[in-house]
């Protein structure tokens, strides 16, 4: 891990740019994106910080969170206005700057990726738990739509994860999602094998109550769809669901309330 970590750091240029500068404020937080070596460290031993505390990740205390990924993109960030801490984070990588996206580690996506269209990958979602409410998850997707609208984004999409290992509790978000008419077959889509179920995972497997976590629900309820079964993560102990959201068929209601928003609100 120290020797990846080095060798991302110093392969990209010594003083980190963003490749879309943008910066919003209310009287709480600020959203921009990491402009220096300085934040994108403070993001990447933030994501270290939490995903070794809530998911069991095999990241050793105060290492990073770091993947070759993280140098090809832009780190949207929230930070306390009084702290200047950063309490939440996306990734984000567009297909105007790369073609390598991290959701094609878990699923079969060169369908969908040589189709017309900008594509902008949203990744490693991270929120500190004191600053999970609806207010952060709102700035977050304000965020997101006004990199998208800056990018000219025609997609958006990603892994999602939900905190089960179980086949049987995946079996039933499936069929939630197919009642609801959220279930895409479109691009061949499916995970990779590596990342698929196996018969010792199916034959093991305990069905356990499990529900569609806040990140999840908000792309469905903005109009994405879930184009594949789960994949399975071993190392984070979770399924992946992905999700691709046309943003032309963008929901009215999410439309209204984050597109354009070129000021934050405190709501």
């Amino acid at each position: 891990m120290i020797n990846l970590q080095q060798n991302h750091i110093e392969n990209r240029n010594r003083f980190f740019e963003p490749y879309v500068r943008m910066v919003v404020e209310n009287s709480k937080y600020i959203i921009k994106t990491a402009d220096s070596m300085s934040e994108l460290l403070d993001v990447l031993a933030f994501r270290g910080r939490i995903f070794a505390e809530e998911y069991n990740a095999p990241i050793a205390s105060g290492a990073l969170d770091i993947d070759r990924h993280d140098f090809q993109c832009d780190h949207l960030i929230i930070k306390t206005r009084d702290t200047d801490q950063i309490v939440g984070t996306y990734r984000m990588l567009c297909s105007r700057f790369t073609q390598d996206f991290y959701s094609s580690n878990e699923f079969s996506i060169g369908e969908f990726l040589a189709s017309e269209g900008i594509k902008l990958e949203l990744g490693r979602a991270c929120i500190a738990k004191e600053h999970r409410k609806g207010a952060v998850l709102h700035l977050l997707w304000r965020g997101v739509i006004q990199y998208a609208t800056e990018t000219n984004a025609n997609y958006l999409f990603g892994c999602s994860s939900v905190k089960t290992e179980s086949y049987g509790a995946s079996m039933v978000i499936r069929d939630d999602l197919e009642k609801s008419g959220n279930l895409c077959q479109q691009w061949n889509i499916e995970p990779v094998s590596k990342y698929r179920f196996t018969i010792q995972d199916k034959m093991s497997d305990f069905v356990e109550e499990v529900s569609i976590p806040p990140l999840l629900r908000t792309y469905i309820k903005a109009g994405a769809k879930v184009c594949a079964e789960p994949a399975y993560d071993r190392e984070f102990h979770c399924l992946d669901y992905l999700t691709i959201l046309k943003l032309d068929e963008l929901k009215d209601s999410f439309e209204r309330k984050y597109k354009g928003a070129g000021a934050c609100s405190d709501s």
